[in-house]
């Protein structure tokens, strides 16, 4: 179970606990991944019913709406990406009121050194390496000569990373295409 998960699990846990424990629940609670720009919303009410969400600038413009019927509960993922950095407001309706929550979308760029090495005495293996100070997520498409995707995988990278691929099957051409969150891509043709 990876950091997030942990987090999330705990959240959840002490979320659910305030509920059953009588106290006055927090009916909503936001969780933010800061690498994705994705928040995710966590509701909890003692019996269900219809549940509308909307997200509004902080001039007050409404930039996403939906409403859930017959949820008691849920966790859901909202992504910001497409969005503007700046201030965010998350709303959530049931039939007992609304309950709203600021949140601040800005991301920080990070700049990742990328390296893909054909490994020498080795048919069709490479290594790709990459390195930052601080996390980053990196997207990598391995294409094949007609730019058929082969493989495609994005994944969080804090300080050092590598992994080696293992291409023998592949005849021809081979084209690594790399992106990390400060929108550079490398290209790197075999």
């Amino acid at each position: 179970m990876n950091s997030k998960s942990k987090v999330l699990a705990l959240v959840i846990f002490l979320f659910s606990t305030a509920v059953f424990a009588n106290t006055t629940p927090i009916k909503m609670l936001v969780v933010s991944d800061a690498t994705r720009g994705v928040y995710k919303v966590v509701y909890r009410n003692a019996e269900s019913g219809k549940v509308k969400v909307s997200i509004y600038t902080g001039s007050h413009e409404l930039v996403f709406s939906e409403t859930i019927a017959n949820v008691e509960s849920f966790v859901r993922p909202y992504n910001f990406s497409n969005l503007s950095q700046g201030a965010y407001t998350i709303v959530v309706e049931d039939k007992n009121g609304k309950t709203e929550e600021k949140v601040s979308y800005y991301f920080k760029k990070v700049q990742s050194i990328v390296e893909v090495t054909k490994i020498a005495n080795e048919a069709n293996k490479y290594l790709l390496s990459v390195e930052n100070k601080d996390a980053d997520l990196i997207d990598v498409k391995i294409l094949d000569a007609e730019s058929n995707i082969l493989h495609q995988q994005s994944m969080t990278v804090n300080g050092k990373f590598s992994v080696i691929y293992n291409l023998t099957a592949i005849k021809g051409e081979i084209t690594f295409e790399v992106i990390g969150s400060d929108g550079l891509i490398k290209t790197i043709k075999y």
